[in-house]
């Protein structure tokens, strides 16, 4: 009976902090050890809806990771002649790769300097993806030629994110 009492007076306690409007921390503290009469009374350390909001919180685990990206640039070309053409070119240094791709590019991010924006791997194809997200690619480096069923790729990453220590 005497536990009852003491269960009794705790959800009082608890349920009257929950709901007032601004509860002083000291007063229920004091409620609670004059409403308990046996001898080892604990303190509340936490309200009944803090404990809750506590349940569905996740500060232990941090915010999830950010889904893996790229931001990349290519110049798609029909044969390997052209791609040595335009990789010429490029180390020739009269051009620029943006440049390259408006006039030798057979696909239609050409006439945006080659950009592909952003992406997930998976959204191009298995060989395209492969370089671009190769732990072994270096960003800003120009890769290529990269045979797909389009033709033949130069390629630029210009950005990964995302998948933690996995570049």
């Amino acid at each position: 009976m005497k536990y009852i009492a003491s269960f009794v007076a705790l959800l009082f306690v608890t349920v009257s902090e929950a709901f007032a409007p601004f509860p002083a921390r000291s007063t229920t503290k004091k409620m609670m050890t004059s409403s308990v009469s046996s001898p080892s009374s604990t303190s509340i350390q936490m309200g009944l809806f803090d404990g809750i909001a506590k349940a569905f919180g996740n500060e232990e685990y941090g915010a999830p990771p950010d889904a893996v990206k790229a931001t990349a640039r290519h110049i798609l070309v029909k044969a390997p002649e052209d791609a040595d053409l335009v990789l010429g070119k490029i180390a020739e240094g009269t051009s620029t790769f943006a440049e390259l791709a408006r006039q030798y590019s057979t696909c239609p991010s050409g006439s945006s300097g080659g950009s592909l924006g952003s992406f997930s791997p998976g959204t191009m194809v298995a060989e395209f993806d492969k370089v671009i997200f190769s732990p072994d690619t270096n960003i800003g480096e120009i890769y290529g030629p990269v045979q797909t069923q389009f033709g033949y790729h130069l390629i630029v990453v210009d950005k990964r994110t995302g998948g933690g220590d996995w570049y």
